[in-house]
């Protein structure tokens, strides 16, 4: 290295001795020692001070940084000791207690000297306190005593009490004074292992299988630990939406009060709770059974045996007596290991070197053995006095190899028998409150989506319990049976294509499906002065409609039709027939329309006549009157709507509205209620109507409309019922032979004639009210339901509802009226005029104090002044829609 030197003036010394400078050694050029060593004199003092200062500086400046430290952690220190809190929850206090006792005792004897073991059985002695003072709480707070001891529900006598209850009985030979005090040490102690032999093993596997029964503690305590975990997740989720500006506090406020209502689903926990227990008790089964079914053999024994034996050879030399006696006691004491198997434990000995008699021996008489069955023990030779000195025994392993064998079948019989005792449980109780209730639930969607139509009786499907999968099962019954309700028998397409499951039904909604063309007997009824209903009704018009629409509805579904529309004053009432696929079978033979209007065919008067197109048909058209037992259903769409009119003239609630002020009025005879029914047969659309907001499964036909027509055309002839011939030609001949023509008519867009009948009625009369026989079983509602489903044609004579209604209608005026409307149909209006007016007088008595259809027709010819027209057909345009 070399070293530069300058001249030194007395400007330059003096700046080097001045104290405003500091000099700093650099180690990594020179130690101090080294710069010193190159100076003399008062230089090398002022450096020596220098440097020392430097020192200082340093050890100042680490003081200080100490001190700076020292006084963080003192605030701190302080602020811990004045403000902090340290929180634990029971839950986690009594986790550090169990683990405490579980590994406690291991612990102690692994880590700490015997001067520990006071401290420990201290707080074995606590935890072992606080497990019973536990019990002793949970039984008080969480137990309802109030049915008895023998009725008690809560944690009292229930599992986890009775595991609650073992895992404190366990720790009683863990507590030194109490196990003094019940005398449990001595044979706690004999049980551990101080008797020889099996005894002390099995004591010792016992004493670690009660210790074992702590654990179950442990799944309680988790599950407690787990619940915390959720809710506190949660409440950090929530929080981070409160800082992300997503809620506000209140809102969050507001779910936390409904997240607190809310409880664990009740198949939920049973399910958590029985898997809980099934699992307990397969481990503890399987900690205290396969340690008693595991087999080891003693192998230990022989072999410590001979060891000894060899020892003894050495140390017997020359001395045969000793030597044999020893052969002698090693020959018992392998006698004594194998009890009662016949066979010899010890099947051969070689003491080496050979010097005395009848010491080494072989047994000839063993049976054949297999290879695996015999162990050979040879100790090490050891010379001495130029001799080697060893000892070779074979031992006959057979007896032991058997006793494994056995208890190797016992535990894999056990391990079976768990597998399949769990297994099935498990499975039993997935069955029971899972998959069964899901497999209802399918069974419903399944027969729903075959038949829509079909009121199934569900209660005869196996019921859950009251579990929430017994819920979602009740709502799916009530949700199939709303949409019947809501779609009917015109819907029936829709739900059962959109609830169709099975052969990988689509996902998706689709309730557009296309419509098809169906027959069926139209039925449409409307309430009469409905707008002065609703006009002094008000809110209670909703209670009044429907009292009107539970009386139709009932007698219709009785009478085998159904609803398909509501319209408030009206309703719309189907019996259908079925589809023109099913009922291709009875098609017509298509012709020519000029031929149907002329009536050149038997089938001239055709009801569908007005409705063909003057051109070809396409198709041939369904004759109704060709299918089987429409007769009877066509009879019951009558009574249907008759019994309509006579219950609304009965039922207790309809009859407390006529003496209502708000609808008497000035009206000194009341109110009454009126309806207007009309009925025709035909085809009609059925399908869904609206779009995916909003759809209506109805009928859309003319057909339809003319049924509609025919409730209209009812207030102008002054009758409650008129059906068209085309449902007329329908019905039996005894329903026939009691309604009557009351005029012939066309309709709007169509010129074809067209008669049209009625049911004559009777309405200001008192029906009797109905009740069910006094010594029958049955329900006054399954009586009438067994009455319309035991229908026949005698009832038009026998049911009083039907006879009472035509009262007035007596065959004299029948006949009369026959012979006017005969009269008036082929002109002769002068005839027709005298006998319409004859039997207009004899219906005096009548609800308008006359005859509807009469005086209808009377009108009519008296508008053109009592003279037949030149033009006159024998029929009239219908004025009404």
């Amino acid at each position: 290295m070399k070293v530069y030197s300058m001249p030194m003036t007395n400007e330059t010394e003096n700046n080097m001795i001045s104290p405003t400078r500091t000099v700093s050694a650099d180690p990594g050029l020179l130690s101090h020692e080294e710069l010193l060593a190159n100076y003399d004199g008062r230089r090398r003092r002022t450096l020596e001070e220098l440097i020392t200062k430097e020192k200082l500086n340093r050890l100042n400046s680490r003081k200080a940084h100490v001190s700076l430290w020292l006084k963080r952690v003192r605030k701190r220190v302080r602020w811990f000791i004045d403000h902090a809190r340290i929180k634990i929850s029971y839950g986690d206090f009594m986790m550090a207690v169990t683990i405490f006792v579980l590994f406690g005792d291991d612990v102690r004897i692994l880590c700490f000297p015997p001067s520990a073991d006071g401290v420990f059985s201290f707080f074995v002695s606590l935890s072992f306190i606080l497990f019973a003072l536990e019990m002793i709480l949970y039984c008080w707070v969480k137990s309802d005593f109030s049915n008895g001891i023998f009725q008690v529900k809560g944690y009292a006598f229930s599992f986890f009490f009775w595991l609650d209850l073992l895992a404190v009985l366990s720790m009683v030979p863990d507590v030194d004074w109490l196990a003094s005090a019940l005398g449990l040490q001595d044979s706690l102690m004999d049980s551990l292992g101080t008797k020889a032999g099996k005894a002390g093993k099995i004591g010792a596997k016992s004493s670690r299988i009660i210790r074992m029964a702590r654990l179950v503690r442990l799944v309680k305590l988790y599950k407690v630990a787990s619940q915390r975990s959720r809710e506190k997740q949660k409440l950090d989720d929530l929080k981070q939406l409160v800082e992300s500006g997503h809620f506000n506090h209140d809102e969050i406020q507001e779910f936390l009060e409904k997240s607190n209502t809310q409880k664990q689903s009740k198949v939920g926990a049973e399910l958590s709770d029985i898997i809980t227990r099934r699992v307990i008790i397969a481990v503890l089964l399987m900690l205290c059974i396969v340690p008693l079914l595991t087999y080891s053999s003693p192998v230990d024994d022989e072999l410590e045996a001979t060891l000894f034996l060899h020892e003894t050879n050495i140390h017997a030399g020359a001395d045969c007596d000793y030597l044999e006696r020893s052969v002698n006691q090693f020959r018992s004491f392998m006698g004594q290991l194998v009890e009662g198997d016949g066979n010899s434990f010890l099947v051969s000995l070689q003491v080496n070197p050979p010097r005395c008699e009848s010491i080494n021996f072989v047994d000839e008489q063993l049976p054949e053995l297999r290879n695996e069955s015999l162990r050979t023990i040879s100790t090490d030779p050891v010379s001495q006095d130029g001799l080697d000195y060893s000892v070779a025994a074979t031992f006959n392993l057979t007896s032991y190899m058997e006793r494994e064998s056995l208890s190797s079948v016992y535990l894999m019989i056990f391990v079976l028998f768990m597998l399949v005792l769990l297994s099935t449980q498990f499975t039993g109780d997935a069955q029971r409150l899972v998959l069964a209730p899901i497999e209802n639930m399918m069974a419903i969607v399944n027969m729903v989506a075959a038949d829509p139509l079909e009121d199934f009786d569900f209660k005869s499907l196996p019921r859950t319990g009251d579990y929430e999968t017994h819920v979602v099962q009740v709502a799916i019954e009530k949700i199939t049976a709303l949409l019947r309700i809501g779609f009917g028998v015109a819907g029936a397409e829709i739900i059962s294509s959109n609830m169709a499951v099975e052969g990988g039904g689509n996902g998706s909604l689709n309730p557009m499906i296309p419509g098809k063309r169906v027959y069926a007997l139209f039925g449409f009824c409307d309430i009469l002065s409905f707008d002065l209903c609703t006009e002094k009704l008000e809110d209670e018009i909703m209670t009044f409609v429907n009292s009107v629409a539970r009386i139709v509805h009932d007698e219709v579904t009785r009478w085998g039709g159904t609803c398909n529309k509501n319209l408030g004053n009206a309703f719309l009432m189907v019996w259908r027939i079925g589809d023109e696929a099913t009922l291709a079978d009875y098609r017509g033979v298509a012709r020519r329309a000029s031929e149907r209007s002329t009536g050149s065919n038997s089938e001239g008067n055709d009801p569908n006549n007005y409705l063909v197109p003057r051109k070809v048909i396409k198709r041939g058209a369904i004759d109704l009157r060709r299918i089987p037992g429409l007769d009877m259903l066509s009879d019951k769409a009558l009574v249907g709507f008759l019994k309509v009119i006579v219950e609304i003239n009965r039922d207790l609630q309809i009859l407390a509205y006529r003496n209502d002020p708000r609808l008497c009025g000035d009206n000194d005879d009341g109110f009454s209620l009126r309806m207007g029914f009309g009925l025709h047969a035909g085809w009609a659309i059925e399908g869904a109507v609206g779009s995916l907001q909003k759809v209506d499964a109805t009928y859309l036909s003319p057909h339809v409309n003319m049924a509609a027509r025919m409730e209209a055309a009812s207030r102008q002839f002054g009758v409650a019922i008129l059906m068209t011939r085309s449902f007329f030609k329908l019905l039996s001949e005894s329903a026939q032979s009691h309604c009557r023509k009351v005029d012939v008519v066309t309709v709007k867009g169509s010129n074809v004639p067209m008669p049209i009948y009625t049911y004559d009625t009777f309405l200001n009369q008192v029906f009797p009210q109905l009740r069910a026989p006094k010594y029958s079983n049955l329900a006054l509602e399954d009586i009438l339901s067994r009455q319309a489903e035991n229908y026949d044609a005698s009832a038009w004579t026998s049911d009083p509802d039907l006879t009472q209604l035509r009262c007035l209608a007596t065959h004299q005026f029948k006949k009369t009226f026959e012979r006017g409307l005969n009269d008036y149909l082929s002109g002769r209006w002068d005839f027709s005029r005298e006998q319409l007016e004859k039997a207009d007088k004899m219906m005096a008595s009548n609800d308008i104090g006359g005859d509807g259809p009469s005086r209808a027709i009377l009108k009519y010819m008296e508008d053109n002044d009592w003279v037949c027209p030149p033009s006159w057909q024998g029929h009239r345009p219908l004025t009404s829609k």
